[in-house]
This record gives structure tokens, sequence and C-alpha cells, in this order.
């Protein structure tokens, strides 16, 4: 069989579900900025991550195996590693707030947006995992080298992608509220609005 093997490190899109972190701090903060959640809660900030888009992987992909010869092994990576909480900012800013503020230690790290000082990012132990990875950092060298292969979607432009879905969906999930639905929110990130406060006979009232 002529195949090849591909080390993909991660990848986010919209359409990933809200158990990743990067969906989950999206959708999270659209949520809140759209008011229908206070908070959204987290494990380790500080992680560091090599963050890409699915189009791309799937370009190098599809790359690989266009090659004749003897089948290689690839690492499909952008080589650009953030954290966890510079992801947060980024979303921050594309939903155009003013910047986030940190503040406190361990568990008790809170961020809140500028203008407020309102929390918004708690840390909660329920969501630490007892093999967590501090840091995931790929080399596409050989990638660009052999294949001429290099991502074309930087992170700042794959959160604006990430950010404009989840904010749609949060204003669809607004109207529908408004007008009397009841809305089941995610298990992964519970909404932490009762739906009582946003009832059509409590907007009404």
């Amino acid at each position: 069989m002529h195949a090849y093997t591909g080390t993909l490190f991660s990848h986010e899109s919209p359409q990933w579900g809200e158990i990743f972190v990067a969906r989950k701090i999206t959708r999270g903060l659209a949520r809140i900025d759209g008011g229908l959640d206070d908070c959204i809660f987290m494990d380790n900030l500080d992680s560091l991550r090599d963050w890409g888009h699915p189009r791309d992987y799937v370009e190098m992909q599809w790359l690989m195996l266009q090659q004749e010869g003897l089948p290689e092994n690839f690492v499909i990576a952008t080589g650009r590693q953030e954290s966890v909480t510079r992801f947060i900012e980024l979303t921050a800013k594309h939903l155009g707030w003013n910047g986030i503020t940190w503040s406190g230690e361990g568990l008790s790290e809170i961020g809140s947006p500028v203008d407020n000082g309102t929390p918004i990012v708690r840390i909660d132990p329920r969501y630490f995992r007892p093999a967590e990875v501090e840091t995931l950092l790929g080399d596409p060298t050989r990638a660009k080298e052999r294949l001429g292969w290099t991502p074309t979607t930087t992170l700042e432009e794959l959160v604006a992608e990430m950010v404009a879905c989840d904010k749609e969906e949060a204003a669809k999930e607004s109207i529908l509220r408004r007008e009397g639905f009841d809305v089941v929110g995610s298990m992964e990130n519970p909404t932490t609005k009762p739906l009582s406060l946003t009832t059509k006979q409590t907007a009404e009232s």
C-alpha cells in the first residue's frame, strides 16, 4: 500500500465541538457578548499550542498523496505557538472588546474585560486533565522544503472566522429565547443564565 503518514497538530474551525478548548473559548465569549452567559470555565491557561486551520492541513494531505517514490512521514503544523490565554485575548479583540485584564494565580486566576472588570474567565479544577501536555509545537520544515507547503491562514484569521460564526449562533439563540422558546444549552459549558430570565414573558414585562 502506497501510504503517507501525517502528524497533524491542533487544527480548529467553527465546525469543531465545544469540548475542544479553542471552540469553547470563541463560543463561550460570543455567548457572553450576546448576553446569554456570564462566564466560561477553563483549566490550564498557560498551556501552549500550535493552532492551524483544517483547510491548510487538508491541502497538505493532498500534496503528500501526489508524491511518487517511497512514502514519507510529514509533520503538519504552523510552527507558531501561543498560549490559551493569548487565544482568549484574540477572541476578545475580534468581539470588539478593549482587552482582557488578568489577576490572581492558580485556581484563583480570573480574566475580566478591561471596560467593566466583571470576571468572565474562571478556573475550574473539574476540567484539569491528569495527562495534560504543557506545550505542543510542530516543525513543518520538511513539508515546506519537500512539498512547498506553508499554511496560509494565520491564527488571527482563524479566530476571526470562529468568532464570526459563534456570534451568529449566539444571536439566533437570543432571538429564540426572547420569543419564549426554551433552548437547551451545551452540557460541556452549561448556560450561566437561568432560562426563566430570557422567556418571552420576562422580556415583555
